[in-house]
């Protein structure tokens, strides 16, 4: 099977430089104008199923882009992203929550974020793996997956035999894809 994981558009807090997490915030138009090209770009594979994170972001982007596709959409919790606590919402100001910052940009040296009710790399790993394991049944030829940055990061890491905690590999950007085969 191949697998077309999709990074969502921009939002509004990825416009402003706030941190997302299991929060949510809306498309802009770019992150709109994103999702229906990537709708064009991903009609060659002809996929036959899409399914989306949750998230409103995801479940948006995937609307968006399934307007050229017209495919069932599914959603499904396991592709949320990962959770920051209690520094999801937050801008990042120099002035204001130093400490959650300075956790957050330490989070590519160890498994766990100093931030409380962080999920761990290891924690999200846990889901790719589920959620892996879930589509493996599938029967069709191409799936796309429309998730999020962290998320995909893990995926890649792990791929690429690296930490899921590493910064080896950047998180794609928004309406992004990357084809996997399993």
């Amino acid at each position: 099977m191949k697998i077309l994981f999709c990074r969502h558009g921009e939002t509004q807090w990825n416009k402003l430089g706030k941190l997302q997490g299991h929060l949510d915030s809306q498309l802009t138009l770019t992150g709109i104008e994103q999702a229906k090209l990537l709708g064009q770009q991903l009609e060659k594979f002809c996929p036959e199923l899409i399914i989306t994170s949750d998230l409103g972001r995801a479940v948006s982007t995937a609307e968006w882009l399934n307007q050229r596709l017209n495919l069932p959409i599914e959603l499904n919790a396991l592709l949320r992203e990962r959770c920051f606590g209690e520094l999801q919402g937050l801008l990042r100001q120099p002035e204001q929550n130093e400490r959650l910052w300075q956790a957050y940009d330490n989070r590519f040296n160890a498994n766990h974020i100093a931030i409380n009710r962080a999920e761990s790399a290891t924690a999200v790993l846990a889901r790719v793996e589920r959620f892996l394991t879930d589509i493996a049944s599938l029967k069709v030829n191409t799936l796309i997956v429309v998730g999020h940055g962290e998320w995909l990061r893990v995926l890649q890491n792990v791929n690429m035999g690296h930490a899921p905690w590493s910064d080896q590999q950047r998180v794609p950007a928004n309406c992004e894809y990357l084809e996997f085969c399993i």
